[in-house]
């Protein structure tokens, strides 16, 4: 199950940056949480290495407390283009059919919060 909302931070509101707030629901994968741990663990590693140094700290990559399946993502529009490399890297490192397409999931969601900013100001 995947959840998006698109909402405008706060705190980047004055630099018109953009946060994207992703929510997965992992339990019909059947994968242990300390295996999407790692996997999450190395999108972030590589979203941040692929990253320009002044926007590294706009990932936020967490597991929620009861549901160890369920992780958030919070990123800006800026850092999007690099956690979206990292899922692509990340995918194409899987072996797994049922994995592999979660990753692509997950990469859509966030390509189309990006797209749906892109839509609103076109429209």
């Amino acid at each position: 199950m995947v959840f998006m909302i698109i909402r405008d931070s706060q705190s980047m509101q004055d630099q018109r940056v953009s946060t994207y707030h992703v929510t997965m629901d992992d339990d019909k994968l059947g994968i242990k949480p300390e295996v999407l741990v790692g996997m999450y663990t190395a999108i972030d590693s590589k979203a941040r290495q692929l990253a320009p140094q002044e926007i590294k700290n706009e990932l936020v990559i967490s597991q929620d407390g009861r549901i160890k399946t369920k992780f958030y993502i919070q990123a800006s529009n800026r850092m999007a283009p690099h956690l979206i490399a990292a899922i692509q890297q990340q995918a194409d490192s899987t072996s797994g059919i049922g994995l592999k397409s979660y990753f692509y999931k997950l990469q859509e969601q966030v390509m189309s919060q990006m797209f749906a900013g892109v839509k609103d100001v076109i429209g």
